[in-house]
Formats: C-alpha cells, structure tokens, sequence
C-alpha cells in the first residue's frame, strides 16, 4: 500500500500570491502510478498461450472488418481537401465573410 503524504502544515507544497505551485514544488509528489501491464501486453500473453485462437481471430477480423484490416496494414490512403462547390463559390462565400467581418470592426 502507498504511503498518504500529509499535505497539511509542512508537506503542503508552496504556492504563489495567485494559487500556482512554486519552481520545485510538485501538487503530485508520488507521481504517475505505474501499471505493470497494458492491454496490448495481455493480447499478445494470450496468443502466445494460444495460437490456434490468434489464428481464428485474424479469420474473424478479416470477414467482419477487411476495410479496417486493410488500412492497418497499408495506412489511411491520403485524401484531398474538396468542399464538393466551384471555387467561384468559395471565392463568393470568403468575400461575403470578409465583408462582414469589415462590418463588425466598425
């Protein structure tokens, strides 16, 4: 079990006039707990442990999801930018922006 530090009197890091913690003072003195496992490390124990299950898994996965598989494997393909109007229509809606903008500075 973790020691509670008191953070009454002494223990109680130091602030400023406006509330902010001082150069070398730390509101968090024990820190990040540390986890002794992740979720990829209990994937990858189990289908080591047994390998008939990753490869009934991958079978699974690939009729369910190949799209999501594919971009896994290949990445996300580039996309480009298009708002699907005629840049004569873009060009129309940054006038009329830039028109109102004008309008609210005055």
């Amino acid at each position: 079990m973790k020691k509670q530090l008191n953070k009454t009197g002494d223990n109680k890091p130091k602030r400023d006039a406006k509330g902010r913690l001082l150069p070398g003072y730390t509101a968090n003195p024990t820190g990040r707990p540390k986890r002794s496992w992740s979720i990829k490390d209990k994937f990858w124990q189990r289908f080591e442990n047994n390998p008939k299950d990753l490869i009934r898994f991958l079978d699974i996965l690939l009729e369910k999801y190949p799209g999501l598989v594919w971009q896994m494997l290949e990445g996300s393909p580039s996309q480009s930018v298009k708002f699907g109007a005629e840049e004569e229509t873009i060009a129309k809606m940054e006038d009329l922006m830039r028109a109102l903008s004008k309008k609210e500075k005055k």
